[in-house]
């Protein structure tokens, strides 16, 4: 059974992989969460165990799950999934929070991911959906149906086959064309960071 020295070494290992990762120096994390650069130090070098509430505020500092600290081996190293198993979630758009994308997110549970696929129905209607930006880097591959894709200013009329790769500070929606619905594969890329960049919401039960 892990002792509590061996646990405190551990999650000291991942704060300090994890800050290495987003970039920050001990005193920028510090900063950030309003704890001391000393505390830091300590609990990065095993000798200083956090408390739940500081690994809170430190988790959601990093984007990663406060349960990431304390799982060992290989457990949350990989992710494999099954069709029966993936939620199915909704995205909305406008003041009106219309219905713009249903989302089948296909690797959830990776720990402190960079990529975040799913496969997107694009439901929206034209005048419904409005353009977003986010972090990173967006990958598209159109599975099924006809879409229209506007990147900017510029607008692409999508199907099968099709692909399309742009930076996520470009204003960006897509719109099904047809009636077969527009069906494509998304990954957005945000290197060094942890995603969640889909901005979807649960299904209701």
């Amino acid at each position: 059974m892990e002792n509590k020295d061996d646990l405190a070494r551990r999650i000291g290992a991942r704060v300090k992989e994890l800050r290495k990762e987003s970039d920050l120096t001990q005193k920028k994390l510090a900063d950030a969460t309003g704890l001391s650069p000393g505390l830091f130090s300590r609990i990065e070098n095993g000798l200083a165990m956090p408390s739940i509430p500081t690994l809170q505020i430190i988790s959601n500092t990093l984007k990663t799950e406060i349960g990431y600290f304390f799982k060992d081996g290989e457990e949350g190293g990989y992710v494999v999934t099954h069709p029966s198993q993936r939620r199915v979630v909704v995205s909305r758009s406008g003041p009106h929070g219309k219905l713009a994308y249903e989302l089948e997110l296909l690797a959830e549970g990776m720990n402190n991911p960079f990529m975040e696929p799913a496969i997107v129905m694009h439901v929206g209607k034209e005048g419904e959906v409005e353009a977003r930006t986010h972090d990173g880097q967006e990958f598209m591959y159109v599975l099924e149906g006809k879409m229209k894709l506007t990147l900017g200013s510029k607008e692409f009329i999508l199907k099968k086959g099709n692909a399309a790769y742009w930076n996520g500070n470009v204003p960006h929606k897509g719109i099904g064309l047809g009636r077969k619905l527009a069906k494509a594969l998304h990954v957005h890329l945000i290197p060094g960071r942890w995603t969640g960049t889909f901005q979807h919401v649960d299904l209701p039960a």
